[in-house]
């Protein structure tokens, strides 16, 4: 079931191993090649444990002393990941989305290989995160993934939702959540935690669902590709014609069932990725003419009259 967790040294082998198991990437960018072949610089010390249940859910408890900066790069798929960072910061990127955790955040996503995260750990001692991660392929034979689970799952249309953990669960993790129990208890004690975690990290459905018999569940998985690739790209040019031929549908037919699906045409549905994405931009200190070009805008004057229209202010109101 588990890993326990021991103070050791973590070189550039381990990472690597670590890679292979869990399809990510490692980086080291300030580590000169010759260093890297040889596998042996230490970057990180302290202790990671891994525990994988029975239900799908898999955690992992990391408390380390980062001593040379890395990214790393997740190409894998996961419904649900749940990262929490205790303290520290991490910075997180998947497509065009950034966003920096710091001590008590968390940040609930869905991985697809098409839009791998990426993640930059700079060197920082502690650094103490919780992940957590949710494949139902993951759980044992026989052993089927709550119903009410899966179909929450399925309705998160939010790539990259950050939120604050509640005091009492920082300080219970930051402590030592696992106490010396047996296996069978630690078992559910992880178990209910996976459930809470979840129950809090799932974002609230901005976009109401109107799922109807009309749009059959294949239906469904190829217009959730389209939305995955609006969300986390908005700044590419799209056509009706190449939306509709990722979707396997006719341009008639996908805007009627994607309207459907998600309440939004899929270029209402862009303009707001675009819009949101601005707004990020925006408050990292980018102009409205840099913001606009940067989230798919020719004009910064049509850009600024669609962000007015959707929050109510002006782009330059906004920084």
């Amino acid at each position: 079931m588990h890993n326990h967790a021991e103070r050791r040294s973590y070189r550039i082998g381990d990472f690597r191993a670590l890679g292979e198991k869990f399809d990510i990437d490692y980086h080291f960018p300030s580590i000169s090649q010759a260093a890297a072949d040889a596998d042996q610089t230490i970057i990180a010390e302290g202790g990671i444990s891994e525990y994988a249940l029975s239900s799908g859910f898999r955690f992992t408890f990391s408390r380390l002393s980062i001593r040379q900066p890395y990214k790393s790069v997740s190409l894998g798929h996961a419904p649900l990941l749940i990262l929490l960072v205790l303290e520290g910061h991490v910075h997180l990127k998947i497509g065009a989305l950034e966003k920096t955790l710091t001590s008590g955040s968390a940040v609930t996503m869905q991985l697809h290989p098409e839009y791998p995260l990426q993640a930059t750990q700079m060197t920082q001692q502690p650094l103490i995160t919780v992940t957590l991660a949710f494949d139902p392929k993951g759980a044992d034979v026989g052993r089927a993934s709550p119903p009410t689970l899966l179909r929450l799952l399925s309705q998160i249309h939010e790539p990259v939702h950050t939120w604050s953990l509640p005091d009492f669960l920082k300080t219970q993790l930051v402590k030592g959540y696992l106490p010396e129990l047996p296996e069978l208890q630690q078992s559910l004690l992880l178990e209910g935690l996976a459930l809470q975690l979840t129950g809090l990290g799932i974002p609230e459905n901005k976009t109401q669902t109107h799922v109807t018999d009309a749009v059959s569940q294949p239906q469904r998985e190829r217009l959730e590709l389209v939305r995955q690739k609006l969300e986390f790209a908005p700044q590419q040019n799209y056509s009706f014609s190449e939306l509709a031929r990722i979707a396997a549908m006719s341009p008639s037919s996908l805007r009627t069932k994607f309207r459907a699906t998600y309440g939004l045409s899929p270029f209402d549905y862009l303009r707001r990725c675009r819009l949101d994405l601005a707004r990020q931009y925006l408050n990292q200190g980018f102009s409205v003419q840099q913001t606009a070009h940067k989230v798919g805008y020719r004009h910064a004057t049509n850009f600024a009259t669609a962000f007015r229209h959707e929050f109510g202010i002006s782009p330059k109101n906004s920084q």
